[in-house]
C-alpha cells in the first residue's frame, strides 16, 4: 500500500510507472531493471504513436447528469486520448512487460509470434505495443472490418488475417482461429481475455485503480460504476482492482459494479440471470424466468428480454439476497457449480446474427464471464440489456454534455446507466462512474 501511495505522488503521470507496484513485471524484475524496461518500450513507442501510456482524466460531468436528470456525481474516465485512441493498449502493455521480463530473467531468448483476435480497436492497441516491443504480431479479424482499422493495423506492422463468419452458435470464428494458431502454431495469445493471458488484466485494472487513486485525491466516493461489456476482460479487470484496492485500504468500501450489453447480442446477461434463477430455486425463491436452452433461441431470448423488464422486483430481491449471502455455503455452491458445469450458463450466441451499433461489445462469448459474475453478485450490481435507440441517445448526449470524442461502443456504459436509472435500480442521488473507452472513429471502435 504504501508502495502504491509514493509511487502515485512522487512521479509524473505514467500510468505503468506511477502503477508499477500493480504490475507483475515490475516484482519478477525489481525496481531499477523494471524502470529501464519501461523506459525502453516507451522510447520506441513514442516516435510512432507520439505518446506514452499516461494517467487519462477523470472528471464531474454535472451537465450531462443534468441533462439525465441526475442529482449525484457522474464521473467519467475518458480513455479516448490514450494510445490508439482506446484502453485496449493499456491491457497488452502489461503483457509486454511481462514477455519482456520473463526475457530478460530466462537470458533474452528469441521473441515468439504473438496473436490476437479482434474486431477492431484491441488489435489495433496490441499492434502498436507489439511493435514497440519488437514482435511479430498477427491480427485474427473479421472479414467485414472497417478499411480504417486495417490501415491502422498494417501501418504498425501487423499481419491481418481476415476470417469470415459462416453460421451463428459456434463462436467467433476469429476467436476459433487464433485458438488454432495459439494450439497448432505455438504463437503466443496477446488478447484481452483472462482465459488466454492472465497479465492483461493487470493492464486493464489499472484504469480501475486510477479511478481509486483520482477519486482519493479528491476525497470522494462512488456508489456504482456501470461498464459495456463485451468479452467482459475490461469490467473484471476494473472490479479485480476495486477489491484489491479495498483489501489495502485505500477504498472504503466496493462500489456497486454493473455490466450492459446490446440488445444484438448478450451473453453476459444471460448468464448472469441464468445463475440467479439457480439461487433463486435453491432458496426457494420467487424467480419466473422459464428459459429453456433446447428450445427455439430466439424465441428463448425474446422471453429473457421480456423478463428482464417485467421482472425486475423478483431480479432485485435476489439479487440482494445474493449479495448479504454472497459467503454463505449455498452461494457459493453455486459458483462451484458454473465452474464444473459452464455449458449450462455461458454458450456461444445463438441467436439473430448479432448487430449493435455498441459493436464493439458483441463477442458470442463473454469470456471472462465467471470473475465478472462473482463481482456482480458479491457487490450487488446488475446486468442489463440495452436498447439500440438507449445506445444511439446515450451517444449522442455524451459528444453533446461533455465534448469527450467518444464512440458508441465506448459511450454504451452511459446507456447502461440510463437502463438501470430508468428501472430505479440507481437511484437519481446517488454517485455513479462510466468509462468512455474509446475514440469515435464512426465505424472503427471495438
Amino acid at each position: 500500500m504504501d508502495g502504491i501511495r509514493a509511487s502515485w505522488a512522487g512521479r509524473a503521470g505514467r500510468t505503468f510507472a506511477v502503477l508499477r507496484h500493480t504490475i507483475s513485471a515490475f516484482h519478477l524484475l525489481g525496481a531499477d531493471p523494471y524502470d529501464r524496461l519501461l523506459d525502453e518500450i516507451t522510447a520506441r513507442l513514442l516516435p510512432f504513436e507520439g505518446q506514452d501510456f499516461m494517467v487519462t482524466p477523470l472528471t464531474d460531468a454535472p451537465e450531462l447528469a443534468s441533462a439525465l436528470g441526475r442529482t449525484g456525481c457522474l464521473w467519467v474516465k475518458d480513455e479516448t486520448a490514450n494510445v490508439t485512441g482506446s484502453h485496449k493498449g493499456r491491457h497488452l502493455m502489461a503483457t509486454l512487460l511481462y514477455l519482456e521480463a520473463l526475457r530478460r530473467r530466462h537470458g533474452s531468448g528469441a521473441r515468439k509470434v504473438l496473436a490476437i483476435y479482434s474486431c477492431g480497436n484491441a488489435a489495433v492497441g496490441a499492434s502498436a505495443v507489439a511493435r514497440a516491443g519488437g514482435y511479430e504480431l498477427h491480427a485474427f479479424v473479421p472479414a467485414e472490418v472497417d478499411p480504417v482499422i486495417l490501415t491502422m493495423l498494417r501501418d504498425r506492422g501487423a499481419v491481418v488475417e481476415t476470417i469470415r463468419r459462416a453460421t451463428t452458435g459456434e463462436g467467433d470464428p476469429c476467436y476459433c482461429a487464433f485458438r488454432e494458431a495459439v494450439t497448432e502454431r505455438g504463437w503466443i495469445p496477446f488478447a484481452c481475455a483472462g482465459p488466454e493471458n492472465w497479465s492483461n488484466l493487470e493492464g486493464g485494472a489499472t484504469l480501475g485503480w486510477e479511478l481509486v487513486m483520482q477519486l482519493r485525491a479528491e476525497a470522494r466516493t462512488i456508489d456504482s460504476v456501470v461498464v459495456q461489456v463485451g468479452g467482459g476482460a475490461l469490467a473484471r479487470a476494473i472490479a479485480q482492482a476495486f477489491e484489491e484496492a479495498l483489501e489495502l485500504g485505500l477504498l472504503a468500501a466496493l462500489p456497486r459494479v454493473h455490466a450492459c450489453q446490446p440488445e444484438g447480442g448478450f451473453p453476459f446477461v444471460r448468464a448472469y440471470h441464468l445463475v440467479l434463477r439457480e439461487i433463486a430455486r435453491r432458496h426457494r425463491l420467487a424467480f419466473d424466468l422459464g428459459y429453456d436452452r433446447t428450445a427455439d433461441p430466439q424465441g428463448q431470448l425474446t422471453e429473457l428480454a421480456a423478463f428482464i423488464l417485467g421482472g425486475a422486483g423478483q431480479i432485485g430481491e435476489v439479487a440482494a439476497f445474493a449479495r448479504r449471502n454472497f459467503d454463505a455455503p449455498s452461494v457459493q455452491a453455486v459458483l462451484q457449480e458454473l465452474l464444473h458445469h459452464r455449458e449450462r450458463f455461458m454458450w456461444p450466441w445463438d441467436g439473430l446474427p448479432p448487430r449493435s451499433l455498441a459493436h464493439g461489445i458483441l463477442d458470442d462469448v463473454t469470456y471472462d464471464w465467471y470473475y465478472l459474475l462473482e463481482a456482480l453478485l458479491r457487490t450487488g450490481g446488475r446486468a442489463v440489456v440495452v436498447r439500440e435507440e438507449t445506445i444511439r441517445q446515450a451517444h449522442a448526449a455524451a459528444r453533446q454534455h461533455t465534448g469527450i470524442p467518444v464512440c458508441p461502443t465506448g459511450a454504451s456504459g452511459l446507456a447502461g446507466l440510463i437502463e438501470l436509472s430508468s428501472a430505479g435500480v440507481i437511484a437519481p442521488s446517488e454517485s455513479a462512474g462510466l468509462f468512455f473507452t474509446g475514440f469515435d472513429r464512426v465505424d472503427a471502435c471495438c
